[in-house]
């Protein structure tokens, strides 16, 4: 919504009064309409230290209808507003998600992130198939535990997890064999510089042998640079939200993998990393 200042308002004033430019000139120069141009010079032509003045429509209230269809979508899902907003359009109902924010932020379900209105440096990248490529990393949860996940670049669906006392590389194997065994071997695995991925005391590369072993390429991210496995960390800030949401990470992994709909998987229709998985994968 354009804001008009002192300054502005003296200025509209005083060149409608000049008549030297059309009210379409001068309208266009302040990126407003002709009729609130109008406005503006009627209301303040005698007025020597106008206030601040927004153009455009008032907002239209926020019925108590929508708040409660919002904050149920919210309970169901742990949505923010922009998955609140998509769900709802599936539902047949259309609500932009500016004012879903809204109503989450009046309902102190949302927070400003004001880093999240600057725009992206980077233009993100996906495999076109499942099993094409996994991300891998270690977390800590609250409770002071290392936790694994494995992710499908092409899916986003966490193809294995665990939770243990200690990060190992030993660890780390039991749950990529596991996740092997019930979703297939990716062609590539990208890990970060981690000792867990990397080479041990004895200098020798166990996980990168484990997988060249079962026919997968091991890749390291780049070192000081997040964006090469930027997915799987953005993984982690979601998990340990729905981690929250469920109560332990079994069913946080389940709830994702099954039933949250993925913002990066819309391709006509929300879906399911498990769904996208499916979909995505190559037939043999």
């Amino acid at each position: 919504m354009k804001k008009l200042n002192q300054k502005k308002i003296r200025w509209i004033v005083k060149e409608v009064r000049k008549r030297e430019m059309s009210i379409y000139q001068l309208a266009k120069q302040q990126g407003i309409s002709k009729q609130h141009l109008w406005r503006v010079f009627y209301r303040y032509k005698d007025d020597n230290r106008p206030r601040l003045l927004l153009c455009g429509r008032k907002p239209k209230q926020i019925a108590i209808e929508e708040v409660e269809l919002v904050k149920r979508i919210k309970e169901e899902t742990n949505f923010g507003a922009v998955n609140i907003e998509k769900v709802l359009a599936e539902r047949g109902v259309e609500m932009p998600h500016n004012r879903i924010h809204k109503i989450l932020r009046q309902e102190g379900l949302a927070q400003q992130q004001p880093s999240k209105s600057r725009r992206r440096k980077w233009v993100r990248y996906e495999r076109k198939h499942s099993n094409s490529l996994w991300h891998t990393d270690w977390f800590e949860m609250e409770d002071g535990k290392q936790a694994i996940l494995y992710e499908d670049d092409a899916s986003r669906l966490i193809t294995g997890f665990g939770v243990f006392s200690n990060a190992t590389t030993e660890t780390a194997l039991k749950v990529f064999d596991s996740a092997v065994a019930r979703w297939g071997a990716p062609k590539q695995l990208m890990s970060d510089h981690g000792s867990q991925f990397c080479s041990n005391e004895e200098r020798t590369f166990v996980f990168t042998e484990h997988l060249k072993a079962k026919g997968v390429e091991h890749i390291l991210a780049r070192v000081k640079h997040p964006q090469s496995n930027g997915k799987l960390e953005r993984l982690v800030l979601t998990m340990r939200g729905l981690i929250k949401f469920k109560g332990c990470i079994e069913e946080a992994v389940r709830f994702y993998n099954e039933n949250r709909p993925h913002m990066s998987l819309e391709n006509g229709h929300l879906r399911t990393p498990l769904q996208a998985f499916h979909e995505k994968k190559v037939n043999n």
